[in-house]
Order: structure tokens, then sequence, then C-alpha cells
């Protein structure tokens, strides 16, 4: 099967469409020789492409108005058996024999103006997500949460929707992960233990800055033991939260290295003593299932699709109460060695449900199902 495929978030760094997409093309069908994937995207990809995937890359500066207004000439031309919407958009101008799948990975468009980059997103979600999944045989989402706000916004049923959960890579396992390694890792982000990790690009809805008022606000003992790292590239609107940063005591140290690569990160989490996501919207929330897969134990948010992930394998807050709230779950934790056996055992186990193969193959039965 030819699979046509929007590869716009396989960056330099990636974060979590970008893993997302990145992971499934990894596994069986995807990887079978039976199966050439066409990677259409403005820049070239992060990883080395495997024998079976053809790379039409359009060097241009800004991929979301190149794909949605002049994609199309590329993917009508390779005429593939499929079109894969894989980040919650389609091109205009589609052949209008190609059929085509979207993935929608949130609605944050729809939660307001705090929760995405500017205004102007917003908008062109608002206008050209309903002519996705008009044009759409089929739509995937990474969540129940997802699918039923896609129900909800846009009156789709729920026979046309197919739940397919991203999935966490081995390297995150416990027995994979090479202690050896982790201090020059840690050495290299310059991360000193005992921690506290958030992993996220830095931006509003990621919820940081109560992240740093209930660190601020932790007995100085443990104010003074533990770092805070708050791993992530810097992503909009971050001014105040560079403000809450310098109104912090002085004994608080706060380390935020940027991005972390890929194959850093497991090490990081499982260095890491707790991991805090107080995300106040998420599609799927995949840091918090690397954190339960490293053995992490987990402090999140109990809104959006979070809950749905986590359940009951830790402890969540409501991402909207007090900082005081926050820093009550992290002193609870952090003064409890038996709670902290307790959550990575749950974590593990939790964390063993979401595989990528899995996805792979459900992903991959809706596109041949609706294929030419």
């Amino acid at each position: 099967m030819q699979i046509g495929i929007d590869a716009r978030s396989l960056g330099p760094t990636p974060t979590g469409v970008g893993t997302y997409l990145s992971e499934i093309l990894k596994y069986h069908p995807f990887s079978s020789g039976s199966t050439r994937n066409h990677l259409f995207c403005h820049r070239p990809p992060a990883f080395p492409p495997a024998d079976n995937v053809t790379l039409h890359i359009s060097k241009v500066t800004r991929g979301l108005p190149w794909y949605l207004f002049r994609a199309h000439q590329a993917i009508n031309k390779c005429s593939p058996d499929i079109f894969w919407g894989a980040q919650n958009l389609l091109p205009r101008n589609l052949s209008k024999s190609l059929p085509s799948v979207i993935t929608i990975h949130d609605c944050v468009h729809q939660a307001g103006w705090g929760f995405s980059p500017s205004i102007a997103y917003n908008l062109v979600h608002r206008h050209y997500i309903p002519k996705a999944i008009q044009r759409s045989s089929r739509i995937l989402t990474v969540s129940k949460f997802v699918a039923d706000e896609i129900h909800r916004y846009y009156s789709v049923p729920h026979a046309k929707l197919e739940v397919t959960p991203p999935g966490v890579s081995s390297h995150f396992s416990p027995q994979n992960i090479k202690t050896s390694e982790i201090p020059p890792i840690l050495d290299r982000y310059q991360i000193h233990t005992p921690f506290i990790l958030g992993v996220g690009t830095l931006e509003p809805r990621k919820n940081l800055k109560t992240l740093l008022q209930a660190f601020a606000l932790l007995p100085v003992n443990l104010r003074k033991t533990y770092q805070l790292v708050l791993a992530g590239k810097s992503g909009w609107r971050t001014k105040e939260l560079f403000r809450s940063l310098k109104s912090l005591p002085r004994d608080c140290r706060v380390v935020l290295p940027g991005y972390v690569a890929q194959e850093h990160l497991p090490g990081i989490y499982a260095a890491a003593e707790i991991f805090v996501f107080p995300s106040l919207y998420e599609g799927f929330g995949l840091p918090v299932l690397e954190a339960m897969a490293a053995g992490c134990p987990v402090i999140a948010s109990d809104s959006s699709s979070v809950k749905e992930l986590l359940s009951s394998a830790g402890i969540t807050v409501d991402p909207c109460s007090p900082a005081e709230e926050w820093s009550r779950s992290i002193c609870r934790v952090a003064l409890s060695s038996e709670l902290q056996n307790e959550l990575k055992a749950k974590g593990l186990l939790r964390a063993q449900q979401y595989r990528w193969g899995k996805c792979a193959e459900t992903t991959f039965e809706v596109l041949r199902a609706v294929a030419r």
C-alpha cells in the first residue's frame, strides 16, 4: 500500500506529535516492505528514513501555509492509495479520488486564547478542522477525551471515530536504562540529584507557574534538598514564566535545560525523584506515560486526557487549584518512600497497557480499510 503522510512534525526537535508519528513508522505493518510511506514535509526529518520511506521535501520556512495551500500539488502528483493527515488537518485541493484519514490530537483551538500559540492558530484550526473532518472517511484520535470533544464540537458520530492511544518506547523501561549512562546525561544538562522533574514545551497551558509556586512553598529543608528541573523547549508567551522564576526565593534551585534529546529522556525520568505535570489541557499527555514507564512517581492534573491516562497509578490534583495543593502533594510523596514505591509499581503496570505496536496496527487497519 502506498501511504501519503503529513510529516510536518518530524522536524529537528520533535515533541509529542513528532514522537507519535516517528514511533508508528517504526512498527509493522508501516515498516513492512510491502508498504511505501511517502512523507510530505517542509524540512528534513530528525531521523534517517527507512528503506520503505520516500521523502517529499518542500524547503519552506512556514510549514502550515505550505501544507494547507501548496502541498496538494506534490501529493496529487504522487497519487498514493490514501493520504493520512497525521496532524489534525488536510491540504486544500486534494484530488477528489484520493481517500483520506486524519488524526486529531486535541481540540485546544476550542479551549480559548490562553491554550494555543495565537489567535491566528485558533482561527485557522477552527476553520480548517471541520473541512478536514468532512473530507475524511475516518478520524483517529489519541484518547477517549479527544474523541468526546470532537463529537461535542463537531457532531461527529462515534462510528466515524477510532481511538488509537500512543504507546511508550521500550527505551523507557527500567531494565533497558543503563545506570552507568545516567550521570553523564545529568551533567550534560546541569541536573543534580535529587530533583523534581517537569517535561513539556514552555507554554501557558502547561501551568508551570503553578509548579514554580508549589516548589517555592515546600518546607525549607525540602526546598534546599531538591532541584526543580523544567525540561522542554521554549514555546510561546513565556514572559510570565520567567517573571515567576525571578521572584522565587533565593534558595530555590530551578534548572531549565531546554529541549532534551529523545535518547536522553529515559535516563532523566529514571533519575528523577518525582514527576509533576500540572497541565491545564492535554490531548494525551505523553510525558506522563514516559514517566510511569521509567518508574518515576507521578503527580498530575485530574483534567482533560491526563486523568484518563493516569487512572489510579498516580496522585491527581485539580490544575486550577491553588499552588498550596500541589505543594502538599509533592511534600507527601517526597517524605514517604513507601508511597514512592507504591506509585512506581502502579505506574509501571499502567504503562504496560500502552504499546506503539498496537497503535501502529490499529492505525494501519483504518488506513487500509479506507484506501482505494
